[in-house]
């Protein structure tokens, strides 16, 4: 392994005490280049993480596009008034579940995804028949179901507190939430990207804690690539470490690159072009700095980043590829086509050096492939 100069060393001695302030990583980013960003991340992600390299078999289910919030972020939503007027729009029943569970198992699924828009005609008692509907047609999968912003809409408007959503989920059958829907905490910018049927970046973190507390844990992740400055991407990553350390229940930190085709900000022309891969390789190496302990795990999702970067990533930081993510759509709305297969992930994996390994829901192990 090359040595490290001494501004390097400096700052992974600082990075590995795991609490860089926002000024402190500030002064990192503009002080190092990309490669020396990239060497003392993969130093630390030694340390961290060692030399495996995960991802999950995972299946995602989209229960349904309608949504109240209408994000100019998103490509994948169809507006809830449109109900009724537009074959666009969709809602699975529970028939349609089973089917795509049917899938789930022909792929060998260990983890099965389920998210979808602020559908406001969906009572509880629709997301509880299909969480049920999982576990009875694949009991030994883990659950992983709904970003943080769908639980605090479905407890606003079905009258349910957001404990009493949370119980009922973890009754249904839920092991663990998506941690999407962070976007921006950044107010000035959220309200740019989201509207206000989206919770308020504070409220994302308050509510994370919350649900923390009640024993549900969960991924957390950021969007970035539209309309940020680079200081809100490290704002953002250090309010997450502070709030894990207050109340743990994070079990990975995902960069979701945003993907531009068909969303509103494309079509106002606010975002022309998709941040390049110099930007994409910068924000892991600067997660895993900031993130330290706290935060271990540092995903790289291959179907924002594409393979190649996302390969690249894995030696600047990334020491997992997230999932297979079979029958994806959110991505897929932006003409996003990617696809892999395990054997693809693991291949992706050995050819730099590195473990390739498929684990659960947790983080845990289940076989090297």
């Amino acid at each position: 392994m090359l040595s490290i100069s001494s501004k390097e060393e400096y700052w992974l001695e600082r990075a590995a005490e795991g609490n860089l302030t926002l000024n402190e990583s500030k002064s990192l980013s503009e002080e190092l280049s990309l490669f020396s960003m990239g060497r003392i991340a993969n130093r630390l992600t030694s340390v961290q993480a060692g030399n495996v390299v995960t991802y999950a078999v995972s299946y995602n289910i989209n229960y349904s596009n309608y949504c109240a919030a209408s994000c100019p972020i998103c490509a994948f939503y169809v507006p809830i008034k449109l109900k009724g007027r537009t074959d666009r729009g969709y809602e699975l029943t529970i028939d349609s579940i089973r089917s795509e569970l049917e899938k789930a198992r022909n792929e060998h699924a260990t983890e099965i995804h389920i998210v979808g828009g602020f559908n406001p005609d969906l009572p509880m008692e629709y997301y509880e028949d299909v969480f049920r509907t999982v576990k009875e047609k694949l009991p030994d999968v883990t659950l992983k179901a709904l970003t943080i912003p769908e639980i605090d809409f479905i407890a606003r408007v079905t009258g349910n507190s957001i404990r009493e959503v949370v119980e009922r989920m973890k009754a249904s059958g839920v092991d663990a939430h998506t941690g999407g829907g962070a976007e921006i905490f950044n107010e000035k910018v959220r309200k740019q990207i989201t509207t206000k049927e989206k919770i308020s970046g504070e409220k994302w973190l308050e509510d994370a804690k919350l649900i923390h507390s009640l024993g549900l844990p969960g991924n957390s992740t950021i969007t970035y690539g539209h309309v940020e400055g680079w200081d809100d991407i490290l704002d953002h990553m250090i309010r997450l470490r502070n709030n894990q350390i207050e109340q743990p229940g994070f079990l990975s930190f995902i960069p979701l690159k945003f993907s531009l085709e068909n969303t509103p900000l494309e079509k106002m022309g606010k975002v022309r072009r998709p941040s390049d891969g110099a930007k994409d390789l910068k924000v892991i190496a600067m997660a895993r700095l900031i993130m330290g302990s706290a935060i271990r795990n540092i995903s790289v999702y291959w179907v924002g980043m594409g393979k190649l970067i996302a390969q690249e990533a894995l030696n600047y930081g990334g020491n997992d590829l997230v999932g297979t993510a079979f029958s994806e759509k959110i991505y897929k709305a932006t003409n996003r086509q990617e696809i892999t297969t395990t054997e693809e992930l693991s291949y992706l994996v050995r050819e730099i050096g590195r473990i390739p390994a498929e684990r659960d829901t947790f983080y845990n192990i289940i076989g090297y492939t």
